[in-house]
C-alpha cells in the first residue's frame, strides 16, 4: 500500500500497479477498473477510508463484452432521453 504525503491535507492516496509500480491515480475513494498504462495488466482499484487494494482484473473477456454492451445500451438510452 502506498500513501501519499499529501494525506494529511487533501485525504488522497497515491495508487500504483502492484506488477510494475507504475503511477496510476490519486483518489480519496473510489473503486474503478483500469488497464496499468505500462504492464498493460487489467487491474481492479480499491481506495477506502484511507487503504488502497490493487488486484489482477479476473473478469473473463466475455463477462467485460456484456458489461460494456448493457453500459452503452444505458448510455444510448439516456442520449435518446435528452435528444426529444
Amino acid at each position: 500500500m502506498l500513501v501519499s504525503f499529501e494525506e494529511e491535507k487533501t485525504g488522497e492516496c497515491v495508487v500504483c500497479c502492484h506488477r510494475c509500480g507504475a503511477f496510476l491515480m490519486e483518489s480519496a475513494s473510489t473503486t474503478s477498473y483500469m488497464v496499468c498504462p505500462e504492464c498493460g495488466a487489467r487491474l481492479v482499484v480499491c481506495v477506502k477510508k484511507g487503504k488502497v487494494s490493487v488486484f489482477d482484473d479476473t473478469r473473463s473477456e466475455e463477462e467485460l463484452a456484456k458489461k460494456r454492451h448493457a453500459r452503452l445500451t444505458r448510455y444510448a438510452a439516456k442520449i435518446n432521453e435528452i435528444v426529444k
